[in-house]
């Protein structure tokens, strides 16, 4: 028989017998999961760019503001040491002037405390409400290192700060105003410097006087005009006048009684300004700096949304102002200067924004910093 096969070429190659190819459905399943699978690993690494990029920021403000509040925390456990629990008195509407608060309505002096309260005081625009408003506080306290012990000292004896004994008053030749603090030894003021903050203090009056001029060894002046608005004339009446004019007779108390003592001291205070940062100022003791550099803002922390201050009192009562009273209103009777000396904690709250918006909720996240502190020389310092 013939064969029909016989001549004609194959048309199937060796290897192949029997193998298919992928199909469209195979082809589109593979697909599905590999997309699958690629969404998941990016979303995981998304969620790790976002905690990653969250805690950085976190980091970014914790620092700045932990380092705020440890500053509040130091001032105020210094607060009160040397400082006369009577507080120094200082021109009226000088505490207005100078931190903010609001003006009294009298015209008598005003007292500054070891602790100035300011309680809801200044806006901010990055609160949520416009009504918002943030505390300041300002503390006082004396510089121990002003005026060290002469050499030699006993083995193991610490230099620290002695007073100035001072014997009398006195005005410059051509400067009536002027009060020429004189000390009671040929150099005892040889340690004091221009635009030193003091306290003076005697058995009738304690008043806070800012240097303005240095004489000799011996002599300090206080005059007006000084960067503060603290020196008063010492040729003015009654509240306008300087409480540094030498007592005359026993009826007298708008004066200072010679022997009198004088200290050196540091005036601090902490506000958020409306921007919201969160400065420390210095009051004073620039010697090396001019008039208009007397008022030093150092910067700690920005984008602060809030900063409030509560205090708790010797009897464990906590309050925004304790100057206020029972009833919490300043401005009516039961307003007790003084009562500062009584804080024995205060209780600080910081909120701070970031200052970029977070990814997820397009919103800046806003961290909140709690802290108490010890105000223990405002118990134990007797000065």
């Amino acid at each position: 028989m013939m064969d029909l096969n016989y001549g004609k070429i194959s048309r199937t190659r060796p290897g192949f017998i029997g193998q298919k190819g992928f199909t469209l459905i195979e082809l589109l399943i593979a697909m599905v999961i590999f997309l699958i699978v690629t969404t998941a690993i990016y979303g995981v690494l998304q969620v790790g760019s976002v905690t990653r990029n969250r805690s950085s920021r976190r980091s970014d403000i914790l620092k700045n503001a932990r380092v705020a509040i440890q500053l509040i925390g130091r001032d105020a456990l210094n607060a009160g040491y040397g400082f006369n629990r009577n507080g120094a008195r200082v021109p009226d509407n000088f505490l207005a002037t100078t931190f903010g608060l609001p003006a009294d309505a009298d015209t008598n002096r005003d007292l500054l405390s070891s602790i100035i309260v300011g309680n809801d005081i200044f806006t901010n625009n990055l609160a949520s409400s416009s009504s918002a408003r943030t505390d300041t506080v300002a503390f006082c306290y004396r510089d121990q290192d002003f005026n060290p012990s002469p050499p030699p000292l006993p083995p193991g004896t610490i230099s620290t700060g002695q007073v100035v004994q001072l014997k009398d008053v006195t005005n410059p030749g051509g400067s009536p105003g002027t009060s020429e603090l004189v000390s009671s030894t040929s150099a005892g003021a040889v340690n004091a410097k221009q635009y030193d903050l003091y306290l003076v203090e005697s058995d009738t009056v304690q008043a806070a006087v800012m240097a303005t001029t240095v004489s000799g060894t011996d002599r300090i002046d206080a005059a007006p005009g000084d960067p503060l608005g603290l020196n008063q004339p010492l040729n003015g009446s009654g509240s306008g006048g300087s409480v540094l004019r030498k007592c005359v007779g026993t009826t007298d108390s708008n004066c200072t009684s010679y022997v009198a003592t004088l200290t050196r001291f540091f005036l601090v205070s902490y506000k958020v300004k409306t921007d919201g940062t969160l400065v420390r100022t210095l009051y004073g003791n620039n010697t090396g700096g001019t008039n208009t550099q007397q008022v030093q803002e150092q910067p700690l922390a920005y984008n602060v949304e809030d900063l409030q201050l509560r205090y708790v009192l010797d009897d464990g009562t906590v309050t925004d102002n304790p100057v206020a009273g029972d009833d919490g209103l300043l401005g009516t009777a039961d307003d007790d200067e003084r009562a500062v000396n009584r804080i024995r904690q205060i209780m600080v709250t910081i909120k701070v924004q970031s200052t970029v918006q977070d990814e997820q909720t397009k919103k800046a996240e806003t961290i909140t910093l709690n802290a108490t502190f010890s105000t223990r020389n405002m118990e134990y310092d007797a000065g």
